[in-house]
């Protein structure tokens, strides 16, 4: 038997509170270096689709698990700030697809740098076994919630 210290139950709370402190201030450091007119969400339907050049907004909205019209108005802000652009399918005129424009592209691999700078110095306490054990564990629980759709 574990000591009470290390109950499942406390380990589980100890994992969600550095979830959760993680996620908010990494997603504060990661908002200040972002574009003025590009939020986080917004960055990330712009990697979604720098990947998946010319995806239809049905496929968009399938990898992001929401419904088309969720993403309808952040598109819109990213094609008129001139990160996104939307054009019409050659071979169905009715299918409307979606792509990185230059900016965009640019406007990612500027965070890309920015936030690999910033994991660095924030995982620069850890060496490189502590670092691949955490990032093998971290896939692990990614590869479970993906298993069972959560």
């Amino acid at each position: 038997m574990p000591p009470p210290d290390q109950a499942p139950e406390l380990i589980i709370e100890r994992f969600h509170r550095a979830m959760t402190t993680t996620h908010r201030r990494l997603g504060a450091l990661i908002t200040q270096k972002l574009d003025n007119d590009l939020t986080a969400p917004q960055c990330f339907i712009l990697g979604i689709i720098s990947k998946d050049q010319n995806i239809t907004v049905t496929r968009l909205a399938e990898k992001m698990e929401v419904k088309p019209s969720a993403i309808t108005v952040m598109l819109d802000r990213l094609v008129n700030n001139g990160y996104a652009e939307r054009i019409h399918d050659v071979k169905d005129r009715r299918v409307v697809l979606v792509r990185c424009t230059e900016k965009g592209i640019s406007a990612l691999q500027r965070i890309k740098g920015d936030i690999e700078a910033l994991l660095k110095h924030h995982l620069q306490e850890m060496d490189t076994t502590e670092m691949l054990r955490f990032v093998e564990t971290f896939e692990k629980i990614a590869g479970e919630l993906s298993k069972d759709g959560s």
